[in-house]
């Protein structure tokens, strides 16, 4: 068969197995072509670990992928997150930029996950820039608070405002607080935490 005529067969998303069955190939074939087509630059991975290894094939040549929000929270968060969209990003990204990131989708666990980001983050004012112009600082502030209960975190600088909030707000909606441990940073940062006790262990280990 020849390449052309492969890459049309199989562009798309798959694993190896749905390679292996569309090919008739064995496992270590289907990894020897995958290998090859990646370094063509015809096919980008995804995933991986504990995590089913995705390959998306095209039949044109894909530009290196830049790590975006979904790279960065499992490169630090014991809990990782399956991606339900490809969040492309271009420029400098780091932790600041996928905390950020991470409030905006409102999803409990990419949410709950972005935490442990709070012990990789290098530059403060960045943080700060980016909550204020997404109108967020509110929520990065009280989750900060959540995390640095739990884990070790690089300590916000004291010229970093923290103001005084007087509208309630929800982390996600509709979850109000309900551990009374985080009382203290729900009336400090009038943001309502959903957390409980057992959904922290997922982000602990």
């Amino acid at each position: 068969m020849k390449h052309q005529e492969r890459l049309r067969n199989l562009e798309g998303l798959h694993t190896v197995e749905t390679v292996a069955q569309t090919l008739h190939l064995t496992r270590q074939s289907t990894l020897n072509l995958l290998s090859q087509l990646k370094k063509e630059g015809y096919v980008t991975t995804s995933g991986g670990g504990k995590q089913k290894r995705l390959y998306r094939i095209s039949l044109k040549k894909q530009r290196p992928r830049d790590v975006g929000m979904f790279d960065i929270i499992n490169r630090y968060s014991p809990m990782k997150i399956q991606p339900w969209y490809d969040h492309q990003v271009h420029g400098l990204y780091g932790p600041e930029e996928a905390l950020i990131d991470a409030l905006q989708t409102r999803s409990f666990r990419v949410i709950l996950a972005s935490m442990r980001l709070f012990g990789h983050i290098t530059h403060w004012s960045t943080l700060y820039r980016l909550a204020k112009e997404r109108d967020c600082w509110q929520k990065v502030g009280a989750l900060y608070e959540v995390a640095r209960m739990f884990f070790r975190v690089r300590k916000m600088p004291k010229n970093i405002p923290t103001f005084s909030f007087f509208q309630k707000i929800y982390l996600i909606p509709p979850y109000p607080t309900t551990e009374t441990q985080f009382y203290p940073i729900d009336k400090k940062w009038k943001v309502a935490i959903p957390f409980r006790k057992g959904d922290i262990q997922k982000v602990l280990s």
